[in-house]
């Protein structure tokens, strides 16, 4: 399978046939929104309860980087994970046993033809071995959208865990720290999901700076306060406008960002990415129905980041109101005047992203089967 195409800001760094793509991550600039009351600490799974008023969406409905700090590479990730304690699982849906994650690649393994020399010259009708192609090893991404396998067991959600944060600040060296411990729990909990399914994993790289200026990738410069490369399966952050300072939870604030980065990446992992890039591509990126897939996408992404945050909160790693403040965060970005339409509104930002919070099961973040009106 080739590798698919990375996607980078609007202008001319995206890659080449992807022209003017946005990234897979939030805006700039943020918008202010009104937020809906508390709703406390979610039940462990599966139960858990959305926003009054707000249904959750039905499974039938119609489709759609100055210096800069690069840790925490796939290696160094897997590293973490072997010396880490192992955590127990509180309350986890399906009880699913860690497994040592998959080799994966996007490219094929193609062997190189030989020919032996000498029958070459030997001979005028001797041919050369024709190349075959070999499938790579292990479980392999899937490019589908509203049937992919990731939806198919209603009991599928992630494991809670007790995930032990350091201290935050806008430092990079800090943050670095802060979002690779988080990663360390991001990775065992997507791991056994997805091996749940037969789907690869593998971690994403990443890289902290303090601005979007200092970050660069496959696919182009940043615009963006955070956005994943899929080129590079890296998760770009910029901390200077992670944070709103509209909770007193700034960490949480900032951490809600990330996890919807990391949503990203289990898109690109499973081929819903590429699933939804084919798409968008088939449409028009900039036509309506071009805008609703990438809006799907991105709200995808948003309700996979909530899934950690209230799985985490079930396993003890915060209290209701720090996991909440997570959550409020989320009706504070999305699409506003003077933008495409590409990601949702702040007020479906948030709903999503308490979707998966209070759900915390895979089918709950279908957003390619819920009807219109919850993804404009």
């Amino acid at each position: 399978m080739s590798q698919p195409p990375g996607y980078g800001p609007y202008g001319p760094h995206g890659p080449p046939g992807y022209p003017h793509q946005q990234p897979y991550g939030y805006p700039v600039a943020q918008y202010q929104h009104p937020l809906p009351p508390p709703y406390g600490r979610p039940l462990p799974p599966p139960y858990g309860y959305a926003p009054p008023g707000y249904p959750p969406p039905r499974r039938g409905g119609s489709g759609a980087g100055g210096v800069v700090l690069t840790v925490l590479t796939v290696f160094g990730v897997i590293g973490l994970l072997i010396a880490a304690v192992t955590v127990s699982d509180q309350s986890s849906p399906g009880s699913l046993a860690e497994t040592t994650p998959p080799s994966f690649t996007y490219t094929s393994n193609s062997p190189v033809p030989t020919t032996n020399p000498t029958t070459a010259r030997a001979t005028t009708t001797a041919r050369t071995t024709a190349p075959t192609t070999t499938k790579p090893a292990g479980p392999q991404p899937v490019i589908a959208l509203g049937q992919h396998p990731l939806f198919k067991n209603d009991d599928a959600g992630l494991t809670n865990m007790d995930c032990d944060l350091p201290r935050w600040s806008t430092a990079a060296a800090v943050a670095t720290a802060f979002f690779a411990a988080a990663q360390v729990c991001l990775d065992q909990m997507w791991r056994s999901n997805l091996a749940a399914a037969n789907l690869p994993f593998k971690s994403p790289g990443l890289v902290v700076a303090e601005q979007p200026s200092e970050l660069s990738s496959p696919c182009g410069g940043a615009t963006s306060d955070a956005f994943y490369c899929s080129a590079s399966s890296t998760i770009y952050m910029s901390t200077a406008g992670l944070v709103l300072h509209n909770t007193p939870y700034p960490p949480m604030e900032a951490l809600s960002v990330y996890a919807h980065e990391y949503g990203h990446h289990v898109q690109g992992l499973t081929g819903l990415l590429q699933a939804s890039s084919n798409q968008r591509r088939d449409q028009g990126t900039t036509s309506a129905g071009g805008l609703e897939t990438s809006r799907r996408m991105e709200l995808q992404a948003s309700c996979f980041g909530g899934m950690y945050i209230g799985s985490s909160e079930a396993g003890g790693s915060w209290t209701s109101q720090e996991g909440y403040a997570a959550v409020k965060h989320n009706y504070n970005r999305g699409d506003g005047n003077g933008r495409h339409r590409d990601h949702g509104t702040p007020t479906h930002n948030g709903n999503w992203y308490n979707q998966g919070y209070s759900k915390n099961r895979n089918f709950e973040c279908n957003t390619w089967l819920a009807p219109a009106d919850e993804v404009s």
